[in-house]
């Protein structure tokens, strides 16, 4: 491009200087002429400022912003409570804290606490053993209990209660006593307000309970899994127990299939299901109020039998004699079992009993069974005879005597037995009992002292009583006595070769 006709197309330095002395320029955006301190000169132009607007990128300068101050706070609040939770457990694994828990058990239980190797984590708290014990005047006496874990909840650390969902222990023992009057049933006084110890659930999958001196108790439970609920459905503190070899002193060998206690005040409401060892196909149920801490007050449940063995309420001894599958049959005095809370329980079972509809009872062992099983031309059904139907009788067990009373056995056609038969705690026998027999069997038997021995007929039956003595494992009666002493009848003489003069022993030995 050519200069302007008006200007000349060269300048040397110093007309260049004096044009821009002289000419300085009017628009602000082309810069303007300034001298320095040294003398220098120098065009300066304004910064130019950006007109146009951008939302977005504000937007996220402020949302860029706002993260950095949220991580920072997050970051501070990690921080913050990471060094709340260490300093927690530190002080929740202290001394200090150790001797508080150790204090709350102890109001919360009445117990003296014995609490070893007590640790605690964010989660669960933990021991290695836990032992509790009671005054003599409380039915508890001492509880050991083996590897403690409870699931916290995190208030434990800060507040003044104990709590969370659930206690578990590997193994524990309960020992009960008879509480003495007079004293105390609390090693410390009860905690006004709320437990200071309150978990929703308390469970030892081994637990090991004995009532009186644990070198011979009165009542031992073994292996049962235990459960304890502060709060059950009606409000009340409940214990459960399931499975277990209940053994109880002069009772026969039984199993726990399941048990409930609700801890009602001083008073324990319980409903109890045994099983005989080895046989699970029946049961006998207990249940009632129980008052331990009344000695002068009878203690009294109900009893009910659901094809329960005979064997298992009358011992093995006595079911090798009569066995059988048994109901309970209803009966206003009877269906109970009572006991005092105290050293001497005097424990009573009374037990009105019928053949269970799947069963049947069985008699043996009596020598007067045998003699009719030779004498009605050796049939043996009369060695053990098999009752069904409306057949039983009333068990009773009192000051470790058995007795089974109001026997009422039937099988028509054959033979029929009633009366009473006691075994004492050294297994010695005694009773009566009246031995039926068909008439049609008297008559069609070789013999005709059977006539004489029996009486007239009575619904069917002639009918004779016999004294049981010996013992369990050998009973005896007086039927050969009878036998021999009774005269034949003149009047149906056989003809000689037909045997009427035989002795008993002939007739009876085993052909």
């Amino acid at each position: 491009m050519s200069a302007a006709p008006s200007e000349p197309e060269k300048y040397s330095i110093d007309e260049m200087m004096d044009r821009l002395k002289t000419n300085p320029s009017e628009n602000p955006d082309e810069g303007e002429l300034v001298t320095r301190s040294d003398g220098s000169q120098a065009i300066r132009v304004r910064k130019r400022k950006r007109r146009s607007s951008q939302p977005h990128k504000e937007e996220n300068h402020r949302a860029r912003r706002a993260r950095i101050v949220q991580v920072s706070a997050a970051l501070v609040l990690v921080f913050v409570a990471a060094l709340a939770i260490g300093g927690a457990l530190v002080y929740a694994n202290s001394s200090p804290f150790r001797k508080g828990v150790v204090q709350k058990i102890e109001q919360a239980s009445g117990a003296e606490v014995e609490l070893q190797q007590f640790r605690m984590n964010p989660k669960t708290a933990n021991a290695g053993k836990f032992v509790l014990k009671w005054p003599e005047g409380n039915i508890l006496k001492r509880a050991a209990l083996r590897s403690f874990r409870a699931e916290i909840s995190s208030s434990t650390f800060f507040g003044k209660v104990l709590t969370g969902e659930e206690v578990f222990f590997d193994y524990g023992v309960l020992d009960l006593q008879v509480p003495k009057p007079g004293q105390p049933l609390r090693k410390f006084p009860a905690h006004g307000g709320d437990l200071p110890v309150y978990f929703n659930h308390y469970r030892v999958p081994w637990f090991d309970i004995t009532l009186g001196d644990p070198a011979s108790p009165v009542i031992k439970l073994l292996k049962t899994e235990a459960s304890l609920s502060p709060r059950n459905v009606n409000g009340l503190p409940q214990l459960s127990l399931y499975r277990g070899d209940l053994a109880i002193a002069g009772w026969p060998n039984l199993r726990l299939d399941r048990a409930f206690v609700d801890i009602r005040g001083t008073e324990l409401d319980i409903v109890l299901r045994v099983l005989q060892e080895p046989d699970d196909r029946g049961s006998l149920e207990f249940s009632g109020t129980i008052s331990p801490y009344q000695p002068d007050q009878l203690s009294t449940l109900s009893v009910k039998a659901d094809s329960f063995p005979l064997s298992g309420i009358a011992g093995p001894a006595m079911g090798r004699l009569i066995a059988g599958l048994v109901d309970t049959l209803p009966s206003a005095k009877s269906n109970y079992f009572s006991f005092l809370p105290t050293e001497k329980p005097a424990a009573k079972l009374d037990l009105a009993f019928r053949a269970s509809p799947i069963s049947k009872i069985e008699v043996q062992g009596f020598p007067f069974l045998f003699a009719l099983s030779q004498i009605l031309h050796n049939d043996t059904w009369f060695e053990t005879p098999v009752f069904e139907g409306d057949v039983g009788g009333v068990f009773h067990r009192e000051n470790d005597v058995v007795t089974i009373r109001d026997l009422d056995l039937q099988s028509k056609g054959r033979l029929a037995l009633r009366g009473e038969i006691s075994m004492s705690a050294t297994q010695s026998l005694s009773g009566s009992l009246r031995v039926g027999l068909a008439e049609a069997m008297i008559a069609d038997a070789p013999t005709t002292r059977l006539k004489s021995m029996f009486g007239p007929p009575e619904e069917g039956f002639r009918w004779i009583i016999l004294k049981i003595s010996g013992t369990a494992t050998a009973p005896l009666d007086n039927f050969k006595e009878l036998f021999t002493s009774t005269a034949l009848t003149p009047l149906e003489s056989p003809a000689p070769d037909a045997g009427e003069g035989s002795t008993f022993e002939e007739l009876t030995r085993p052909k």
